[in-house]
């Protein structure tokens, strides 16, 4: 008895102990392992627990004790049918790496078994998650560059373009009319039926000289100044300040104080104007 320590001793707690405080000590012995690990010391832990939470097992097993302690106390020695072996645990012990199923400890978990089954379902939903941010905040960081790029873009692009819609002179109306159209969308052109205000402006309906060409008129348009309303990626909304001066017949200019709010769309590298709207 004095040189193989019992089930108790390699657990640490005293012949009366509660399945309890014996669940306790096996989960304090074992939780510094890696379950499945094979270490020896693992399955020994386990083996003590298999024999002392099950009250049969247990019971013989202190009968073999108190026998093995008469013995002892009588100088007969000790049968070695099972002697323990902090290095070499018992063969039953060698042959499970964890008690066996139907013993009182199953009541319990096993140590680290719901650590392990959590790490295992949350693992992917983590993954996924941190996934999903990442590209959550991908997204939106690009977006925000996005914005950022319309934002330096569309005020430029509204400033040359309204200098060039907002103008005309009455001697090449067709040339005017063609270098604006340049700086606008198809959907804006239709809308405005924006060739067919040109054509007015060089011959009436009648077929007569329009009044452009009949008062001589020269319009030019300057942009004082541009600031973004609001912006999307592809999309941006440009107040634009913009003094037009027309000359009619050679007279004194006459000056146009305009406030504009261009929507401007980019298509592919440009930027167009989709809409125009004075205050």
């Amino acid at each position: 008895m004095a040189s193989n320590p019992s089930w108790y001793d390699i657990l640490g707690v005293d012949r009366d102990a509660s399945p309890e405080q014996v669940k306790a000590a096996w989960r304090a012995a074992t939780d510094k392992f890696e379950p499945g690990s094979g270490t020896s010391q693992f399955r020994l832990f386990n083996e003590a627990a298999d024999v002392l939470l099950d009250p049969e097992r247990r019971a013989a097993y202190d009968a073999e004790l108190d026998a093995d302690a008469a013995r002892h106390d009588a100088g007969a020695p000790a049968p070695a049918t099972r002697p323990v072996d902090l290095e070499k645990p018992p063969e039953d012990a060698e042959r499970r790496s964890r008690p066996a199923r139907g013993t009182t400890r199953d009541a319990g978990p096993e140590p680290g078994r719901w650590t392990r089954l959590a790490v295992l379902v949350l693992l992917p939903v983590l993954t996924l998650a941190a996934l999903a941010v990442a590209g959550l905040y991908g997204y939106k960081a690009h977006r925000d560059s996005q914005i950022d790029q319309a934002r330096d873009e569309a005020p430029a692009a509204a400033d040359r373009a309204l200098e060039e819609v907002l103008a005309y002179d009455y001697r090449h109306l067709h040339t005017d009319e063609q270098r604006a159209a340049r700086y606008l969308t198809p959907r804006y052109k239709q809308k405005n039926h924006f060739g067919a205000t040109y054509r007015l402006l060089a011959r009436g309906k009648d077929g007569k000289p329009g009044p452009a060409v009949t008062t001589k008129t020269v319009v030019t348009a300057h942009v004082l100044g541009t600031a973004v309303v609001d912006a999307a990626p592809d999309l941006a909304r440009v107040l634009v300040f913009v003094n037009q001066s027309s000359t009619k017949g050679g007279k004194d200019p006459v000056i146009f104080q305009n406030r504009v709010v261009a929507t401007m769309v980019k298509a592919g590298n440009a930027w167009l104007v989709d809409d125009l709207k004075s205050y």
